[in-house]
């Protein structure tokens, strides 16, 4: 038993590593973007485009008992990106409305962003 443990771990730890290699990919990404908002002036946040990427992360995942987890996944990576853009702009906590996490989890809940899939996992 100790041994089938040991082989799923050893999975988990395979694509944790997969994970911190796309994280960091993202990352060197958000970075281009919040130049290029800098460059142009446009403002870091926008919520429009944060509302439609968990829309789409909503409909994309299959299996609908991941949904809130997937949602506070791609929540917590946006938030990650912005706070990052907001250094790089050089911002404050009082240059901008606070929306950045504050180590608190968010509680999702799938109506609230339009999607009641929630139904069909009751």
């Amino acid at each position: 038993m100790a041994a089938d443990i040991k082989k799923l771990r050893d999975r988990i730890d395979s694509i944790d590593e997969q994970i911190l290699k796309l994280y960091e990919e993202r990352m060197d990404v958000a970075a281009d973007i919040g130049r290029y908002k800098l460059e142009n002036n446009l403002p870091i946040y926008d919520p429009d485009r944060e509302d439609e990427k968990l829309e789409d992360i909503l409909a994309a995942v299959s299996n609908r008992e991941y949904a809130d987890g997937a949602a506070q996944l791609f929540i917590t990576l946006m938030q990650t990106s912005r706070e990052m853009q907001e250094d790089m702009a050089g911002l404050e906590d009082d240059d901008y409305d606070d929306f950045n996490w504050d180590g608190e989890p968010i509680e999702i809940r799938l109506e609230a962003v339009g999607n009641d899939a929630d139904e069909d996992t009751q």
